[in-house]
Protein backbone atom coordinates (compact mmCIF):
# COMPACT_ATOMS: atom_id res chain seq x y z
CA UNK A 1 0.00 0.00 0.00
CA UNK A 2 1.23 3.44 -0.83
CA UNK A 3 0.06 6.61 0.87
CA UNK A 4 -0.27 9.42 -1.64
CA UNK A 5 -1.51 12.99 -1.75
CA UNK A 6 -5.06 13.62 -2.96
CA UNK A 7 -3.67 14.90 -6.28
CA UNK A 8 -1.55 11.77 -6.75
CA UNK A 9 -4.56 9.57 -5.98
CA UNK A 10 -6.73 11.43 -8.52
CA UNK A 11 -4.00 11.18 -11.18
CA UNK A 12 -3.60 7.47 -10.50
CA UNK A 13 -7.34 6.93 -10.76
CA UNK A 14 -7.47 8.79 -14.09
CA UNK A 15 -4.80 6.42 -15.42
CA UNK A 16 -6.80 3.42 -14.16
CA UNK A 17 -9.88 4.77 -15.95
CA UNK A 18 -7.83 5.16 -19.12
CA UNK A 19 -6.71 1.52 -18.89
CA UNK A 20 -10.37 0.48 -18.75
CA UNK A 21 -11.24 2.75 -21.69
CA UNK A 22 -8.47 1.25 -23.83
CA UNK A 23 -9.52 -2.31 -22.95
CA UNK A 24 -13.12 -1.44 -23.85
CA UNK A 25 -11.93 -0.22 -27.25
CA UNK A 26 -9.99 -3.45 -27.75
CA UNK A 27 -13.04 -5.60 -27.00
CA UNK A 28 -15.22 -3.39 -29.23
CA UNK A 29 -12.71 -4.02 -32.01
CA UNK A 30 -12.88 -7.78 -31.42
CA UNK A 31 -16.69 -7.67 -31.44
CA UNK A 32 -16.74 -5.80 -34.75
CA UNK A 33 -14.07 -8.00 -36.33
CA UNK A 34 -15.81 -11.25 -35.37
CA UNK A 35 -19.35 -9.99 -36.10
CA UNK A 36 -20.09 -13.01 -38.29
CA UNK A 37 -19.81 -15.24 -35.20
CA UNK A 38 -22.74 -13.83 -33.25
CA UNK A 39 -21.96 -15.64 -30.01
CA UNK A 40 -18.33 -14.48 -29.92
CA UNK A 41 -19.26 -10.96 -31.02
CA UNK A 42 -21.89 -10.72 -28.26
CA UNK A 43 -19.35 -11.95 -25.72
CA UNK A 44 -16.84 -9.30 -26.76
CA UNK A 45 -19.57 -6.62 -26.79
CA UNK A 46 -20.54 -7.63 -23.26
CA UNK A 47 -16.90 -7.58 -22.14
CA UNK A 48 -16.43 -4.13 -23.70
CA UNK A 49 -19.49 -2.93 -21.79
CA UNK A 50 -18.04 -4.28 -18.56
CA UNK A 51 -14.81 -2.38 -19.19
CA UNK A 52 -16.84 0.80 -19.73
CA UNK A 53 -18.58 0.04 -16.44
CA UNK A 54 -15.18 -0.27 -14.72
CA UNK A 55 -14.19 3.08 -16.20
CA UNK A 56 -17.47 4.56 -14.91
CA UNK A 57 -16.81 3.15 -11.42
CA UNK A 58 -13.38 4.77 -11.34
CA UNK A 59 -14.74 8.10 -12.59
CA UNK A 60 -17.46 7.87 -9.90
CA UNK A 61 -14.74 7.32 -7.29
CA UNK A 62 -12.83 10.35 -8.58
CA UNK A 63 -15.91 12.55 -8.45
CA UNK A 64 -17.60 11.35 -5.29
CA UNK A 65 -15.33 9.20 -3.15
CA UNK A 66 -11.73 10.36 -3.58
CA UNK A 67 -11.70 11.97 -0.14
CA UNK A 68 -12.51 8.56 1.36
CA UNK A 69 -9.48 6.88 -0.24
CA UNK A 70 -6.77 6.59 2.37
CA UNK A 71 -4.21 4.73 0.26
CA UNK A 72 -3.64 2.97 -3.03
CA UNK A 73 -2.58 -0.65 -3.54
CA UNK A 74 -0.91 0.23 -6.84
CA UNK A 75 2.00 2.51 -7.68
CA UNK A 76 2.31 5.21 -10.30
CA UNK A 77 5.10 3.31 -12.07
CA UNK A 78 3.07 0.11 -12.15
CA UNK A 79 0.02 1.95 -13.46
CA UNK A 80 2.06 3.75 -16.13
CA UNK A 81 3.55 0.45 -17.30
CA UNK A 82 0.15 -1.21 -17.49
CA UNK A 83 -1.43 1.72 -19.32
CA UNK A 84 1.43 1.55 -21.85
CA UNK A 85 0.87 -2.20 -22.17
CA UNK A 86 -2.86 -1.74 -22.79
CA UNK A 87 -2.22 0.91 -25.42
CA UNK A 88 0.49 -1.18 -27.11
CA UNK A 89 -1.81 -4.21 -27.15
CA UNK A 90 -4.55 -2.17 -28.84
CA UNK A 91 -2.03 -0.86 -31.39
CA UNK A 92 -0.73 -4.39 -32.05
CA UNK A 93 -4.23 -5.75 -32.57
CA UNK A 94 -5.18 -2.86 -34.85
CA UNK A 95 -2.15 -3.60 -37.06
CA UNK A 96 -2.46 -7.42 -37.02
CA UNK A 97 -5.82 -8.81 -35.91
CA UNK A 98 -5.53 -12.24 -34.28
CA UNK A 99 -7.97 -15.04 -34.97
CA UNK A 100 -10.83 -15.80 -32.59
CA UNK A 101 -8.90 -18.32 -30.50
CA UNK A 102 -5.94 -15.98 -30.01
CA UNK A 103 -8.28 -13.05 -29.28
CA UNK A 104 -9.97 -15.09 -26.55
CA UNK A 105 -6.63 -16.17 -25.07
CA UNK A 106 -5.38 -12.59 -25.15
CA UNK A 107 -8.58 -11.36 -23.49
CA UNK A 108 -8.37 -13.91 -20.69
CA UNK A 109 -4.75 -12.93 -20.08
CA UNK A 110 -5.60 -9.20 -20.13
CA UNK A 111 -8.40 -9.67 -17.63
CA UNK A 112 -6.03 -11.43 -15.22
CA UNK A 113 -3.30 -8.83 -15.76
CA UNK A 114 -5.49 -5.75 -15.32
CA UNK A 115 -7.90 -6.82 -12.58
CA UNK A 116 -5.78 -5.18 -9.88
CA UNK A 117 -6.60 -1.75 -11.36
CA UNK A 118 -10.32 -2.04 -10.57
CA UNK A 119 -11.66 0.09 -7.73
CA UNK A 120 -12.34 -2.85 -5.43
CA UNK A 121 -8.66 -3.85 -5.40
CA UNK A 122 -6.75 -0.66 -6.26
CA UNK A 123 -7.89 1.54 -3.37
CA UNK A 124 -8.19 1.32 0.40
CA UNK A 125 -11.06 3.39 1.76
CA UNK A 126 -11.22 5.03 5.16
CA UNK A 127 -14.99 4.49 5.12
CA UNK A 128 -15.67 0.76 4.93
CA UNK A 129 -19.04 1.33 3.25
CA UNK A 130 -17.27 2.90 0.25
CA UNK A 131 -15.11 -0.19 -0.16
CA UNK A 132 -18.17 -2.41 0.11
CA UNK A 133 -19.93 -0.37 -2.57
CA UNK A 134 -17.16 -1.03 -5.10
CA UNK A 135 -16.85 -4.67 -4.06
CA UNK A 136 -20.60 -5.11 -4.66
CA UNK A 137 -20.32 -3.42 -8.06
CA UNK A 138 -17.58 -5.86 -9.05
CA UNK A 139 -19.40 -8.94 -7.71
CA UNK A 140 -21.81 -8.88 -10.63
CA UNK A 141 -18.89 -8.63 -13.01
CA UNK A 142 -16.94 -11.78 -12.20
CA UNK A 143 -18.63 -14.06 -14.71
CA UNK A 144 -17.15 -12.54 -17.84
CA UNK A 145 -13.76 -14.23 -17.47
CA UNK A 146 -15.54 -17.55 -17.06
CA UNK A 147 -17.56 -16.78 -20.20
CA UNK A 148 -14.36 -16.05 -22.15
CA UNK A 149 -12.81 -19.29 -20.91
CA UNK A 150 -15.96 -21.23 -21.80
CA UNK A 151 -15.97 -19.78 -25.32
CA UNK A 152 -12.30 -20.68 -25.75
CA UNK A 153 -12.94 -24.25 -24.58
CA UNK A 154 -15.83 -24.56 -27.04
CA UNK A 155 -13.61 -23.78 -30.06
Amino acid sequence: MTTKSRTEIINLLHKCAEIERVLGKLYDLFAATFHENREISRLFNKTAGEERNHEYQIRLAIKSFSSAIESMNITTDETDRHLALAMQTLDDVESAMPGIEEALKLSINLEATFSRFHMDTAAQFSDISCGKLFTAMMAADGAHVAALEKALAAL
